[in-house]
């Protein structure tokens, strides 16, 4: 029997009778229908969030997903705005252990507010267990487990929604979440590295030497990337899908003055441009490194990012137990290298004798003596076990960053390091002052490793004796530098929004052949959104440097405050070159937003899936994208897709962080150095706004589209943008070179009425 058909027979007619407090009043309450149960992914074999909601009490059908390091979210969706009393659940194993569990709701799907704070079930029943929700406007729900008393799962066996509001059909079919990776963390374990990580903004150096140099091998960021393995040293774990370096003292080395073998990542924020040089000679910083807020200003604006945090979860499965006494057992699993010294090298050290393992890190400065810092137990060759250790195979992580401080009229640098365990406690090491470290001058510069850096070179055994590190989860991100690459581009401060009034807003034909706008009032500021050299001018082009390397660009305008019944519209004229991309679903991106207010977007401002930029989080707006040579010709057509407020800093460098609304239209297609004209357009109407998309060819619309997007309040726009993926329009990267992107012969906005 369905407990569908018995909503309020037996336990939920008692469940019912339980006084609720409300601040929206149902005068009758009742089993709101639930149109779906998704997560993220990570569930257990056949225990899908589905299971939740289909009426079924048996143990079996219920939904399982493992907390690894990190809560697990179940979201319901009500089908419609409702008022939300109560939920009643059914756990698990409920008469035997207590689940702990939050609760929070959303009228959009976007933005969650609290509603049940963090609490512990019962533990005394199989039957619904019934939780207040307090009368509030939700459409959405989500819950969030953080395993039970016995273990890390979070497990409920059926979940019904109390309240009052409109009817809601139930879908015919169940929506169904896909699966992710079997692994730990949603990792695949069939899948390479790269394809579980983005390593883009990486390289990695293990301890082979296959092309016979007498020097350690290294492998950069687009072929480690594209799924490059070595089964000898960086490879998938079989069992976890973690991403594992091993280590082995017999290996190469990096250079002569290395007295170690190393399985490491270099952090690379060129992201796969090899026109970046990996460092300058001499020391000076370039966008490929990133320097401290203490540096000049002048190396700021010369760097990839300014300060950092590098966080990383990942377990130590091997360490050396054989050689000299102070060099057993000691592996280091991250640091921040300079030019020469190490702010930073994070030690996990075993030794053999111990069950436990400590944590410490170093900090080389390049003026003053070494100092070391002790986390979890101590750096001593013979230290008894530290009671509070981290075993081998046990998983934690750790987080690395650097902030600046303003005291006085100085910024101070200063050293934060964390370590959190499996179950959320943290150990947490006292700021370090970094300013009389030697690292805030003019040619230095710093980046991420993360990896397994041997520190035993004495091990008799060395194939059989070695260092070997899983990492689950990997990434860092930066500050963006000052404006400045090496053109100084006219900065203006951010206008406040003002009735738009019908009219040309800007139109640029590039006449003058520089970014700033040049004095003609009808040209605007080109800016970059990519961490490389995206923008080539010449009289009468912009060229949009995109051939093998996914680039952006944009301008910002006095912001267009539209009232009902006005439409901004921006026409772009460009010609392809003479190679187009083949199967590049969506690589063809432009954006139309509201800057906020933020003047920091009134120039440069780099962004990569490696170095976020937070000033293009939230941005209302919305982005149409075309297809560029489907093997499936008829399947081109436009996407539209709305900004939300997720946080992935990259504008139009990704499609995640946009909600994707509709697409359609004429198949089209671009052929090479064919001239063609798009828009993009914005209607405020009563009842939302309407999205426009169109591609044309010597006057002829070539395929068109639209879209409404029922009750959005997006009305003010000040900033275009362009994004081109990498292969899709041209084989270079490189400035001035042939077939390296697209050109831009005109760009025009305008407000219409």
């Amino acid at each position: 029997m369905k407990i569908k058909d018995l909503k309020y027979a037996g336990l939920l007619l008692a469940c019912a009778a339980t006084p609720a407090f409300a601040q929206n009043v149902c005068e009758v309450d009742r089993t709101l229908t639930i149109v779906s149960a998704t997560d993220e992914g990570l569930y257990e074999e056949t225990h899908g969030p589905e299971n939740t909601i289909d009426g079924n009490l048996d143990p079996d059908s219920r939904w399982s997903s493992e907390s690894q390091g990190g809560p697990r979210t179940l979201v319901l969706d009500l089908g419609a705005q409702q008022t939300l009393t109560a939920l009643d659940i059914a756990w698990y194993k409920g008469d035997t252990r207590k689940s702990t569990f939050s609760v929070e709701t959303s009228t959009d799907g976007e933005t969650y507010v609290e509603t049940i704070a963090q609490r512990q079930t019962a533990g005394d029943t199989l039957d619904f267990e019934r939780f207040e929700a307090g009368g509030v406007d939700a459409q959405f729900v989500r819950l969030t487990g953080v395993g039970n008393e016995s273990n890390n799962w979070n497990s409920i066996v059926e979940i019904a929604a109390i309240g009052c509001g409109e009817e809601v059909d139930a879908p015919a079919q169940p929506v169904l979440t896909e699966r992710r990776g079997q692994g730990m963390f949603g990792l695949d374990p069939n899948k390479a590295p790269g394809a579980n990580f983005d390593l883009t903004g990486w390289y990695v150096t293990t301890p082979a030497d296959d092309d016979g140099n007498d020097r350690a091998d290294s492998v950069y960021e687009n072929e480690l990337a594209a799924g490059w393995v070595d089964d000898r040293y960086f490879f998938t774990d079989p069992a976890t899908g973690g991403m594992v370096f091993r280590s082995t003292p017999a290996g190469a080395k990096t250079s002569a003055n290395t007295n170690y073998t190393r399985t490491e990542l270099r952090g690379m924020l060129r992201a796969g441009d090899y026109s970046i040089e990996t460092r300058i000679d001499g020391g000076y910083p370039n966008l490929n490194n990133w320097v401290f807020s203490s540096a000049p200003e002048s190396a700021q604006a010369a760097a990839g990012g300014v300060d950092g945090v590098m966080r990383a979860t990942l377990a130590v499965n091997q360490v050396t137990r054989q050689g000299r006494d102070y060099q057993v057992g000691r592996v280091i699993i991250g640091q921040i290298h300079a030019k020469d010294d190490e702010p930073i090298r994070l030690y996990y050290r075993k030794l053999p004798q111990n069950k436990y393992g400590s944590i410490y890190y170093a900090h080389e400065p390049a003026t003053g003596r070494e100092q070391w810092v002790e986390l979890i137990g101590t750096r001593a060759d013979f230290a008894p076990n530290p009671d509070d250790g981290i075993a081998l195979d046990e998983v934690f992580s750790y987080e690395i960053e650097v902030t600046g401080e303003p005291e006085g009229d100085q910024i101070i640098p200063m050293l934060h390091v964390k370590i959190i365990r499996d179950d959320g406690t943290e150990v947490v090491a006292e700021p370090l002052d970094m300013r009389d470290s030697g690292f805030s001058i003019e040619d230095e510069f710093m980046f991420f490793k993360a990896g397994a850096y041997s520190q035993n070179n004495s091990s008799p055994d060395p194939e059989r004796d070695f260092d070997r590190v899983t990492f689950f989860a990997l990434d860092y991100s930066h500050d963006a530098p000052p404006a400045g690459d090496g053109v100084e581009p006219v900065v203006v401060e951010a206008a406040a929004p003002t009735p738009a009034v019908a009219g040309t807003v800007f139109n640029d034909s590039f006449a003058d052949g520089v970014r700033d706008g040049g004095e003609d009032e009808m040209d605007t500021n080109w800016w970059q959104t990519t961490n490389s050299a995206a923008l080539e001018f010449a009289p009468n082009v912009l060229g949009l440097v995109s051939g093998g390397s996914g680039r952006g660009l944009r301008t910002t305008f006095d912001p267009q405050m539209l009232s009902v019944g006005q439409t901004v519209q921006a026409s772009f004229t460009f010609t392809t070159p003479d190679t187009i991309g083949e199967d590049r679903d969506s690589a063809f991106r432009i954006g139309l937003y509201d800057t906020l207010g933020r003047a920091e977007l009134n120039g440069d401002l780099s962004a990569s899936s490696s170095n976020p930029q937070p000033a293009y989080d939230g941005l209302p707006g919305y982005m149409i994208d075309f297809d560029i040579g489907l093997s499936d010709a008829a399947a081109a057509n436009i996407d539209i897709r709305r900004h939300t407020e997720d946080t992935q800093g990259r504008l139009l460098g990704t499609t995640k962080g946009y909600q994707h609304l509709a697409g359609g239209g004429e198949p089209y297609a671009f052929e090479p150095n064919q001239t063609y004209t798009g828009t993009i357009a914005l209607t405020v109407l009563e009842n939302g706004v309407e999205v426009v998309g169109s591609l044309s060819q010597d006057g002829t619309v070539l395929t068109e589209f639209a879209h409404l997007d029922e009750g959005s309040d997006v009305n003010t726009i000040g900033m275009l943008a362009f994004h081109v993926n990498s292969k899709t329009f041209g084989s270079s990267k490189d400035r001035e070179t042939p077939d390296n992107g697209i050109d831009f012969s005109n760009v025009t906005v305008e407000v219409l009425e």
